[in-house]
């Protein structure tokens, strides 16, 4: 595995998990 590939991963993750934190 990339350090790059874990980086963005990581980053998706994080937006993710703010969009179900913005749920209702």
């Amino acid at each position: 595995m990339n350090i790059l590939h874990i980086c963005v991963t990581s980053k998706w993750f994080n937006i993710d998990n703010k969009i179900v934190e913005h749920r209702p």
